[in-house]
Formats: structure tokens, C-alpha cells, sequence
């Protein structure tokens, strides 16, 4: 690479936030929700969200440059990100964009959580209610299809179930639909767990399944369960929480139970993958004491807790990995 080059790439990386911002601009006013797979003009959408029109043509030209939407002689649509854009799809990621700029804004202050770790905070447990729902309708799309995964690959039939920091329940309540054998429970913070409660009814699970109040690290279940899912949560916690927290699940499982847990993993050189450095940073602003855990510390920790027959999932439709650890008597 010559000079030349380098400097232009150095610069598009400096430059990269105006495309995050851009989308996150998008969003706010309401252009995603405005769009769909028939097209509009121009006026139509300055109508439609109430902007003058003058003010968004910037905005839509934008969002055509990078192919995030479509335009035509008529006006503008969507099509190739149709499926994670149009309103009514289950696979919207309109929340995710509402998450990505609570995030940018603790960003700001990744200078701050570097310098005084007494600075960053738990980003999950000072959420409102509302900031959950928003959280948790981005998090819903990305786990929709994990949720799908699992339930396809493996066998839950007459299993009680126990998932811990269940976020929108997705997984649960995705297990349950397809194996009406299943009974299960959710534990979660108070303002989540509601959501969590508002989704099961949503669902018409409510006489297999319940969500109830429950800080983990302060008291735990003593029922027992034939699978915990645990999904997206030992980087919130410290290496003495997550080890805590494995030997619970071990006690509470039966005998042949299963742990089901994902997280984002750094591989040993803990300068890959992409996604797992670029969250590792994130967490600094996120959370006092959370961590992104190796490969190798995750399966050392299950093993400390007697899990055996550990098996790691690459495949599973995600940045995040899938381990499945098993109680065996």
C-alpha cells in the first residue's frame, strides 16, 4: 500500500461514523418505517414523516449511495435490505439501531472508562422500562434466528427449562412453540422480566411458562431443570460471578442436563474475531466488571464446574458461539 492509499484509508476509517450516523438519523425521523418494497416519491415520504422534503432528499440520496435503499425514476424502496427494514418483519433491526446509539453515546466516554474503571456502569441494570423494551426489541431480531437453530437441532420434548437473563424470551418462547411438551421459566431483572411476562401472554404460553424477578447473583432456583439456556450473559460478569453462576446450573440440572450458553469469544490471540475485539471495547463502557471471555477460559471455567462433554457450535447464525455442556451422572 502505498502512501496515497493509506491516507485514504485512514481517513474512511476516521470517517466511518457518518454512515452510523446517518442510519441512526434515518431511523429517528422515521424514513425506515415510512419505506417499503413499493415505491415512493420524494413528497410522499416528506408527507408521510413530516419533514420538508428539501431537508430528507440529502438523507434518502445517502442511504441510496451506500445501497442500504433503492431508487428509481419514481422515487425510492427497499429491497435488498428488505428483510431487516420493512416494519412488519421479523427480522427488523430498527431496535438494534436504537441500542447502537445508546452505545454511541457511551462512547464518547470510552476515554472516561478507561482512566477510572469506577466510571462505567451496568448498562442493563439502570435500565428504564423503556429503554429495556428498546434494547430488547433490537436484541429479539438477533436472536430470532439462534432461537430457530436450536430449536430445529436439538430435542426439548416433555423438558423444563430454565433460561437466566432471557432478554425478550425468545428462546424460550421459540423452544415451547415447537415442543408444546415444554414447560419453562425465565428469571430477569424486575423491568424486564414484566416485557418478558407481556411476551409469554402475547403468545399464549402463559399456562407452560413464567418470567419472575430474580438477580442471580443474589439467589438462584432450586428446582430442577433438564436444560439452562443461558444466552449472551458471562460477559457481563467477572470470572468469580461466572463461576458462581456455572456451579448453580450444575447443581440444578438433572442428572443428563444440558447448559446451553452463547457469548461472544475472543480467540486466544484476543485480536480476533472482529466482532469479539470491537465488543470487548464496548463492555469497558458498559459494565464495572464485565469481560469478554477465550475460548479456552469459557471451556476451563465449565470444566471447573464439572461439566464434561463440552461441545462448541461455530454454525450457529451468529458472531456469537453456541457451547453446550453437559451434566453427566
Amino acid at each position: 500500500m502505498n502512501l496515497k492509499e493509506e491516507i485514504s484509508n485512514f481517513k474512511s476509517m476516521v470517517n466511518s461514523y457518518k454512515l452510523t450516523n446517518l442510519m441512526i438519523t434515518a431511523n429517528n425521523i422515521g424514513i425506515f418505517n415510512s419505506l417499503s418494497e413499493d415505491t415512493k416519491n420524494l413528497e410522499q415520504i416528506a408527507k408521510e414523516i413530516k419533514v420538508q422534503s428539501d431537508r430528507i432528499e440529502p438523507i434518502l440520496n445517502g442511504l441510496v449511495f451506500h445501497k442500504i435503499i433503492e431508487k428509481n425514476e419514481k422515487g425510492y424502496y427497499l429491497d435488498e435490505y428488505k428483510d431487516v427494514l420493512l416494519k412488519d418483519s421479523k427480522f427488523n433491526q430498527t431496535g438494534y439501531i436504537d441500542f447502537a446509539q445508546t452505545i454511541m453515546e457511551k462512547y464518547n466516554n470510552l476515554e472516561n472508562a478507561i482512566k477510572d474503571n469506577n466510571f462505567s456502569f451496568d448498562n442493563f441494570k439502570e435500565l428504564t422500562e423503556k429503554q429495556a423494551e428498546s434494547f430488547m426489541k433490537g436484541m429479539q431480531a438477533n436472536a430470532i434466528s439462534q432461537a430457530e437453530y436450536i430449536a430445529s437441532k436439538y430435542d426439548f420434548k416433555n423438558h423444563n427449562i430454565l433460561d437466566i437473563g432471557a432478554g425478550a424470551g425468545t428462546y424460550l418462547i421459540t423452544v415451547s412453540k415447537k415442543y408444546p411438551s415444554v414447560k419453562g421459566k425465565m428469571i430477569d431483572l424486575p423491568q424486564v422480566s414484566k416485557i418478558q411476562n407481556r411476551n409469554i401472554e402475547k403468545e399464549h404460553l402463559k399456562d407452560r411458562l413464567i418470567s419472575i424477578s430474580c438477580d442471580y447473583n443474589k439467589s438462584f432456583p432450586k428446582e430442577k431443570y433438564d436444560d439452562v439456556f443461558l444466552f449472551a450473559v458471562v460477559h457481563q460478569e467477572p470470572k468469580e460471578n461466572v463461576k458462581k453462576l456455572l456451579n448453580n446450573i450444575y447443581n440444578i440440572l438433572k442428572p443428563n442436563g444440558r447448559l446451553f450458553l452463547t457469548s461472544f469469544f475472543l480467540n486466544e490471540d484476543k485480536i480476533s474475531p472482529e466482532f469479539s475485539v470491537q465488543f470487548a471495547i464496548e463492555m469497558l463502557v458498559n459494565s464495572k466488571n464485565g469481560k469478554v471471555y477465550t475460548h479456552n477460559e469459557i471451556r476451563n471455567l465449565l470444566e471447573d464446574s464439572n461439566f464434561s462433554n463440552i461441545e462448541k457450535i461455530d454454525e450457529i447464525p451468529s458472531p456469537a458461539t453456541l457451547y453446550i455442556a453437559n451434566k453427566i451422572i
